[in-house]
């Protein structure tokens, strides 16, 4: 008997909406974005990801592509560790780049189609100085809740 693909396996594709909030030293911000991704092989993800930062001066749009592999063989709980570039695009400032990585757990009931999961991200921001509008380094939390088809 043939084993059921997972959300994890080689040729799945992630679809994502974000909602968030987000800050600079100045604003706070409502994050929309949606994102793409493709496991390559089983664990490994492709992706590419969008987000427009609304409520604050400026605008901010980000897109950010990054490899992301999740331990997939291992049950209930799934351990995940990826990397990303990100590139903002600032209305009326300079735009920034960001390096980054990101480490977490999904958590995968037994035949259950529902993930939850969160970890932390780490972001550098290249060729930063004091006098930015942004931080240099930044860590956050991030939370996930999906469903698999």
């Amino acid at each position: 008997m043939k084993k059921p693909r997972g959300p994890f396996s080689r040729g799945s594709i992630r679809l994502s909406v974000l909602v968030g909030t987000g800050w600079t030293r100045t604003d706070d911000y409502l994050i929309l974005g949606a994102g793409l991704g493709y496991f390559l092989v089983d664990g490994l993800e492709a992706g590419l990801d969008w987000e427009i930062w609304l409520g604050g001066t400026p605008t901010v749009n980000r897109l950010s592509p990054g490899l992301k592999y999740v331990l997939h063989m291992v049950p209930t709980i799934k351990p995940y560790v990826g990397a990303f570039y990100r590139h903002a695009f600032v209305n009326d400032f300079r735009d920034f780049n960001y390096v980054g990585g990101r480490l977490g757990l999904y958590i995968m009931p037994p035949r259950s189609r529902t993930i939850v999961g969160g970890g932390a991200v780490y972001e550098r921001t290249l060729d930063c100085n004091d006098s930015d509008y942004v931080q240099c380094d930044t860590v956050y939390p991030e939370i996930f809740v999906g469903v698999a088809f």
